[in-house]
């Protein structure tokens, strides 16, 4: 046995490893490049708040979130507090993150009693409520603008001169704006569609079951491809869970489409 014994690794294979791991570099500089712009690109107004819903997000695979609403209540604060953000769609994105917390601790938390989960349904139909409003009215309100539209509508509260600006490419952080809008007009009915479909839910661990058809049902109309939808209302009529297909699972649908 050589010198190397087992361990030796051939020229070829130190070739290999050497591109790979350029390759595995260049990815994340690439990384922190894209997303270094694209921070610089967010609007310093509501900054903060899109940083408290990223923290609150990584904590949403924990069935009880209700210690960190202290985010979201930080997070709405911010965007209350700037007059083109407080009838935007991102208040809705609040409100039903709360709705879901708490429907997650009301169905699956073991130690909660009747009485205690019959309470968390309550105030979660209270929080889907108030999301649906916001859903339903930003729609209403931004769904068919154009670009150019967009542009002139936020421009009223988002110019150049607020000093809140001063120092930064402005023109790059008014167009991701008009961007972000514009993606939120495919979004925000899908969004709406969710908000719908936790009311059904809601409602079925109410023994409500008309009522939570119903919310299935109009889910589906404004997002036919709700997964979530689909499944609840296959339980609700004694059915099984809806699972995606092959084709689905190797080929989602295009998240940018209507």
């Amino acid at each position: 046995m050589g010198r190397g014994g087992f361990f030796s690794i051939s020229k070829g294979t130190k070739v290999i490893l050497a591109i790979t791991l350029s390759v595995s570099l260049l990815a994340v500089f690439a990384a922190y490049l894209y997303y270094g712009d694209l921070n610089k690109r967010e609007d310093p107004r509501i900054r903060k708040a899109k940083e408290f819903l990223v923290l609150f997000e990584k904590e949403s695979g924990k069935i009880n979130t209700l210690p960190y609403f202290y985010l979201l209540d930080s997070a709405n604060v911010i965007f209350r507090s700037v007059p083109d953000y407080k009838t935007s769609f991102e208040p809705g994105l609040i409100y039903n993150n709360k709705c879901s917390s708490l429907l997650m601790v009301a169905i699956y938390d073991s130690t909660a009693n009747r009485e205690e989960k019959n309470k968390l349904l309550d105030i979660a139909m209270k929080y889907c409520d108030s999301s649906i409003v916001v859903y339903k009215s930003w729609i209403s309100d931004w769904e068919k603008l154009s670009y150019e539209e967009i542009a002139e509508r936020i421009s009223v509260h988002m110019n150049d001169s607020d000093k809140v600006f001063e120092g930064l490419n402005f023109r790059r952080i008014f167009e991701k704006r008009v961007k972000d809008i514009m993606a939120a007009q495919i979004e925000t009915p899908r969004r709406l569609s969710v908000s719908l479909t936790n009311k059904g839910t809601i409602y079925r661990h109410q023994l409500l079951v008309d009522s939570a058809l119903s919310c299935y049902n109009k889910s589906l109309l404004i997002w036919k491809d709700n997964r979530t939808a689909k499944s609840n209302l296959s339980v609700l009529m004694g059915g099984e869970p809806v699972k995606p297909s092959i084709i689905e699972s190797l080929f989602p649908p295009d998240k940018n489409k209507k």
